[in-house]
C-alpha cells in the first residue's frame, strides 16, 4: 500500500464518478457471454440431462464433493487494490465454486491456538452444478482486436436463461447433497452482493461461524475469568492482523456481524454454567473482544464497513459505540416505492426524507451512514425506480431484493459504494480520507424544517455529517460504472 497520497478535491470525486457512470457503452464481453450461454443450454439439451428422474439418471447427475483447495485463485481476474475481507458464514457454495477464482484465501478460527488458520470448505453438488458454476467462474473469451484469450466476468443479470435450464435439470442443487443444508444463507446474500457489484474485486473469507468465542472458550466464561479470556482475544487479534490482513494486503473489510451483551448471557445458558452472570461482567466479556475490533477498524490502510446496531448503548453494545476512524457503521432505511430527491453527495434533499420517514431513523446515534433500499418492508414488491438489487445463490439471476431491510444487507452496498468512489481518486488509499469523502460534514441545514426537534437531534447527534444517503439512486457501484447492466 502506498505511503504517498495525492487526492482530487472531495467535491469533485462524486461528480467525476457520475460523469463516468451515466454514459457507459454496452459491455464488450456481453456478446461472448451470450454465445457461452447458448452453447451451455444446447449442451444440456443434447445430453438430455434431467436429474429429477429417478431412473436412468445421466452421469452429470452424480454427486461430487468439491473442496476449496481443488480450485485456485487467478490474479488475472482481479484488481489487487480491491481486496475485500468478508466476515460472514454459510458461503461455501460461492467460495468453493461460483467465485473461486477471485478468492485469495479462506480462514477459520482455531479456538485451541486462538489463531486464524487456513480453511478448506466443501460442497456436495451434482456434476452438472460443478460444471455450470465452474465454467461461469472460469469464463474466457477471445478478444477479436488482439486475438488473445482473456478472462471475463459474467454477471448474474446475463445468466437468467442458463439458470432456468440448470435449475430445471438439477433443482436439488439448492441443498448440499451430503448435509441437506440449503445453500441460501445470510452469508450468500452478503458475499453474493459484493461479488456481483464489484466484478474486479478479490476476496479473503473468514467463516464467522467458527468465531464464537463466548461458546468456544466455555471455561473462561463459566469461571468468570475475564483476564484469561482477554488474553485469548489479544492472541486472536494478533493472528487476525498478521495471518489475514497483512499477508493478504486487505484494503476493505465487510463485517455484517458483531457481539453484544446478550450474546454472553446466551452463551452462559448454552454452556450450562453454574449460577448467574451479572450484566456488568457480561459487558466486560464483550469489551474483551476489543483487541479484535481494534485490528479490524484501526489498522493502517484498511477501511471497515460494519453493519450498525439500532439504538446501541454503552451497556448492551459497548463495541458498537466506539467511534473508530476507519469504520463506517451502516444501517438500512427504505422509502418504499417513493424516489428520494437526495443529491449524489447527500448534502441536499435528505431532510424531507427524514421528516417523511422519521421512524426509519429511530436509534440513530451510533450510525454513520443510512442507505435506502427502495422497496416496501411488507409489500416488498412495491419498489421505487432504483431498488436494492440482489442475485440468487448461484449468482445467475438478478432482480429487486425482497429480504426485510437490515444493516447486514446495507453493509455490502456501502462497501461497493466506497470502492467505486475510491476508483476515482488519483493516487493512494487513505481510509480516513475516503470515509470523509463518502460522509462529508456539510449537513447542518434543516432544509426549511425549522420546528422539527427530531430532525435537529439527528443533525447534531451526527455532528452535521451527511449520514442519510441514497447511493442506489445513482447506482454507485463498479458493476454499473463499467456498463455491465446496459
Amino acid at each position: 500500500m502506498s505511503n504517498t497520497y495525492k487526492f482530487l478535491p472531495a467535491l469533485g470525486l462524486l461528480s467525476a464518478f457520475a460523469a463516468h457512470a451515466t454514459t457507459p457503452q454496452p459491455h464488450p464481453v456481453k456478446a461472448h457471454a451470450q454465445q457461452h450461454i447458448a452453447d451451455s443450454i444446447a449442451w444440456i439439451d443434447e445430453q438430455g440431462i434431467s436429474c429429477e428422474q429417478n431412473t436412468n439418471a445421466h452421469p452429470m447427475c452424480d454427486t461430487v464433493k468439491v473442496y476449496f483447495d481443488d480450485g485456485e485463485y487467478d490474479p488475472s481476474r482481479t484488481n489487487s487494490k480491491q481486496t475485500i475481507l468478508v466476515m460472514d458464514y454459510g458461503m461455501d457454495l460461492q467460495t468453493v465454486l461460483r467465485y473461486r477464482s477471485r478468492i485469495k484465501a479462506a480462514y477459520k478460527y482455531d479456538p485451541d491456538t486462538q489463531t486464524f488458520v487456513a480453511d478448506n470448505p466443501s460442497v456436495s453438488i451434482s456434476r452438472l452444478g460443478q460444471k455450470v458454476l465452474s465454467d461461469i467462474d472460469g469464463f474466457t473469451y477471445t478478444d477479436p482486436d488482439t486475438d488473445t484469450v482473456k478472462p471475463g466476468f459474467l454477471p448474474a443479470a446475463w445468466l437468467g436463461d442458463l439458470a432456468a435450464k440448470y435449475v430445471a435439470a438439477a433443482s436439488q442443487d439448492k441443498y448440499d447433497h451430503e448435509t441437506g443444508v440449503p445453500h441460501f444463507s445470510h452469508g450468500t446474500k452478503v458475499f453474493g452482493y459484493l461479488a456481483q457489484h464489484n466484478p474486479d474485486a478479490e476476496f479473503v473469507i473468514i467463516d464467522t461461524s467458527t468465531f464464537s468465542p463466548f461458546i468456544m472458550h466455555k471455561d473462561d466464561i463459566c469461571n468468570r475469568d475475564i483476564d484469561a479470556f482477554y488474553v485469548k482475544m489479544e492472541r486472536a487479534a494478533g493472528s487476525l492482523l498478521r495471518n489475514v490482513i497483512e499477508v493478504n494486503d486487505i484494503e476493505y473489510i465487510n463485517y455484517s456481524g458483531g457481539f453484544e451483551r446478550r450474546d454472553v448471557q446466551n452463551a452462559w445458558t448454552s454452556n450450562k454454567c453454574n449460577g448467574s452472570l451479572s450484566n456488568y461482567k457480561a459487558k466486560r466479556f464483550v469489551q474483551s473482544i476489543r483487541p479484535v475490533y481494534d485490528k479490524l477498524f484501526s489498522t493502517y490502510g484498511v477501511l471497515g464497513i460494519h453493519a450498525g446496531a439500532v439504538s446501541a448503548t454503552n451497556n448492551e453494545n459497548p463495541l458498537d459505540v466506539i467511534d473508530y476512524q476507519n469504520r463506517i457503521r451502516v444501517m438500512s432505511y427504505t422509502t418504499g416505492s417513493v424516489d428520494t430527491q437526495i443529491s449524489q453527495d447527500a448534502k441536499t434533499g435528505w431532510q424531507d426524507v427524514f421528516v417523511n420517514h422519521s421512524s426509519e431513523f429511530d436509534g440513530h446515534k451510533y450510525i454513520d451512514m443510512y442507505v435506502n433500499f427502495g422497496y416496501g418492508r411488507s409489500a416488498f414488491w412495491e419498489t421505487n425506480s432504483t431498488p436494492k438489487m440482489s442475485s440468487d445463490v448461484y449468482g445467475m439471476r438478478y432482480g429487486a431484493d425482497w429480504e426485510f431491510p437490515s444493516s447486514s444487507w446495507a453493509a455490502p452496498i456501502a462497501t461497493s459504494y466506497a470502492i467505486a468512489v475510491q476508483s476515482q481518486i488519483e493516487w493512494g488509499f487513505d481510509p480516513a480520507y475516503l470515509k470523509r469523502t463518502l460522509i462529508s460534514q456539510d449537513c447542518y441545514d434543516n432544509g426549511g424544517h425549522f420546528i422539527n426537534f427530531a430532525l435537529s437531534d439527528f443533525i447534531y447527534a451526527g455532528n452535521g455529517r451527511c449520514r442519510l444517503q441514497d447511493p442506489l439512486k445513482y447506482r454507485l457501484d463498479t458493476l454499473n460504472q463499467q456498463g455491465y447492466l446496459k
